[in-house]
């Protein structure tokens, strides 16, 4: 089953009743319209002076480019031929908009979503016409199914000669015919058909982006993985332990220790070590759900049955955003209070990140230390590394973006064009974060040297051997602490 329309323009007395009846219906706000009528006047005085009335709407296209640049897969073709849109899912990015040739797109700025015509589909289902046709006070609006040959609707389309509005450049397939020559062409001469075109999101995500993210992410982080085990062979066949990790083995790993450097230090407090793990999970959770939810034909990022899995796992698409959008909220609000809190409003985690002159000699020299090229020794450094540091910063700018374009697209804040942008941003930091990542875990679970610090974020504690070869300033630091409370107590 095809439904369509046929509408008798030689009848459209422009009465506008079934622009009226569409509002009500679908309460669209001001300035959204999902039907329009246009007056066109055409003709001299005293000679052929006339008025044609255009009642446009979406013409349900066989061909529907606009549905292939919704990002979310709002707005799809149901099982009878009819382009709708989710409202639940829509986010109101604008971005099928330039895909209409007909213009029948519009954005409701009080819904924040695209509105358009779907043959009131929900009151179609159960047996009502749609709302123009119910109130065409001309009885000029005809609906029906197109596959059937001895309907009304195919009938009246063949008895009165009527034809789509098309254009040697453009025909796409419209569903909706009008009948009336005359006034068909002074409609055409107006160029209400223009050229489907792509956006600039569509154009930079599925000819840049995608292309350069779906190896590069992967290859990056594979490339990373196998660079620590590499570098753990080196560091066995070089007999023990890594470089400058002498003292961090001894007394976990390999025996008995000094008197004195048994000793641990209190390094991760349990509220940190929580929200770590947390942070873990979560990223977890919304990297599933969130590539499921970009599953439009130029934007999916993993393929389309990954993500009818995961719409199928939530019960809907809708039900897979609200999931999404709802664990996100949790996160941001569970993670961004805590922070605060344990961070001293951020004075704390400022302190932290601090990069120094022997973060910098650090950064030079880790490298070749890892790759067993270089002995030298490495500089003193604080709590956190210099390559902990710049993760860190990276981690805090990304984290505070991604949050803040997932609130703009969750909320559908500020204009189309900001929302398509937001989708981009968070995408790309979402993807340069994974490689991130993969270094950071790969540091701490993969390098052999470095899994005591794993360790501590389970315990909340970590060897004063290992701290002295890793941190020594941060030890220095916290012994002086240390003293004074003793001095005072």
């Amino acid at each position: 089953m095809r439904y369509g329309m046929m509408i008798e323009l030689e009848k459209c007395v422009g009465c506008l009743a079934c622009v009226s009846a569409c509002k009500e219906q679908w309460d669209t706000g001001p300035g959204a319209a999902r039907d329009w009528v246009y007056t066109y006047e055409h003709g001299r005085r005293g000679e052929d002076l006339g008025i044609t009335f255009y009642p446009g709407l979406c013409m349900q296209c066989e061909d529907r480019p606009c549905t292939r640049d919704c990002p979310t897969g709002a707005t799809y073709r149901n099982e009878n031929g009819v382009v709708v849109v989710n409202p639940d899912v829509c986010i109101g990015c604008g971005n099928c908009v330039s895909g209409c040739a007909y213009g029948a797109r519009r954005f409701d700025p009080e819904k924040k979503i695209i509105e358009k015509c779907n043959f009131c589909a929900p009151y179609v289902a159960r047996g009502e016409t749609p709302a123009c046709v119910q109130t065409c006070l001309a009885r000029c609006r005809h609906f029906g199914n197109l596959d059937d040959p001895k309907g009304d609707l195919a009938r009246r389309i063949r008895e009165s000669g009527a034809k789509p509005l098309v254009t040697a450049k453009v025909n796409i397939g419209p569903k909706v015919y009008y009948s009336g020559d005359k006034q068909r062409e002074h409609i055409l001469s107006r160029n209400v058909i223009r050229s489907p075109e792509t956006s600039w999101l569509t154009n930079l995500w599925s000819h840049y982006s995608l292309p350069l993210l779906r190896p590069l992410v992967p290859a990056a982080s594979a490339l990373v993985v196998l660079g620590g085990l590499v570098v753990n062979l080196r560091s066995r066949a070089s007999q023990g332990p890594a470089p400058h990790a002498e003292k961090a083995q001894v007394g976990e790993e390999t025996g008995p220790v000094p008197a004195g450097r048994s000793e641990t230090l209190p390094r991760h407090r349990a509220g940190m070590r929580v929200l770590h793990w947390f942070n873990l999970l979560s990223w977890i959770l919304l990297l599933a759900t969130g590539t499921a939810l970009m599953s439009a034909e130029r934007f999916v990022i993993v393929n389309e049955r990954y993500v009818n899995w995961m719409a199928n796992l939530f019960g809907a698409p809708d039900g897979l955003l609200r999931f999404h959008v709802l664990w996100g909220l949790l996160w941001a609000l569970v993670i961004v209070p805590v922070f605060l809190v344990y961070k001293k409003a951020g004075v704390e985690a400022l302190r932290e990140v601090r990069l120094t002159g022997d973060d910098m000699r650090w950064l030079l020299r880790k490298p070749w230390a890892m790759l067993g090229i270089s002995r030298q020794p490495l500089p003193p450094q604080d709590k956190y590394n210099a390559g902990q540091k710049l993760f860190a910063i990276f981690v805090l700018l990304s984290t505070a973006l991604i949050i803040l374009t997932g609130f703009v697209m969750a909320f559908h804040l500020g204009s189309t064009t900001l929302v398509a942008a937001c989708i981009f941003v968070h995408k790309i930091l979402v993807a340069t974060l994974l490689v991130g990542l993969s270094v950071h875990v790969t540091m701490a679970a993969i390098m052999r040297e470095e899994r005591p610090a794993l360790r501590s974020m389970f315990s909340g504690r970590v060897s004063r051997a290992f701290a002295e070869s890793h941190n020594a300033k941060w030890v220095m630091e916290y012994d002086k602490r240390k003293e004074a409370m003793e001095e005072r107590g």
